[in-house]
């Protein structure tokens, strides 16, 4: 049982490292995220924002891995530009575009009272 769990662990982190070979946005994402949670440790922020903002990054960088699985697997199935296979990748990338802004406002939200005098 936990070494199927820990093949499982490895498993992930295989993909996980295969996204951040091929993506440039979830690299460009964990930098945001990392910078975030540099000023949330510079800042002092309070234990209710540090949840946000930590949901915020792993929500985004989540549904990053999830928007590049739709895309290869959109790619493995046809290579040919159907107007359903665009469709279903702008869909995708649409959830981390939204994920993303909201995750933007929750930063500004969170900051706002620590920088602005």
């Amino acid at each position: 049982m936990i070494k199927k769990f820990i093949k499982s662990v490895g498993y992930a982190l295989q993909g996980i490292r295969a996204a951040f070979i091929d993506q440039r946005n979830l690299k460009i994402q964990l930098f945001i995220g990392l910078l975030a949670i540099a000023a949330g440790f510079y800042l002092q922020i309070s234990g209710t924002e540090w949840c946000l903002i930590l949901l915020s990054i792993g929500l985004v960088m989540g549904l990053e891995l999830i928007n590049t699985a739709l895309e290869n697997l959109v790619d493995l199935v046809t290579m040919d530009r159907l107007p359903l296979a665009g469709k279903i990748k702008d869909i995708a990338a649409g959830a981390v575009f939204i994920a993303s802004f909201m995750a933007a406002i929750v930063g500004v939200l969170v900051f706002r009272k620590y920088i602005v005098v």
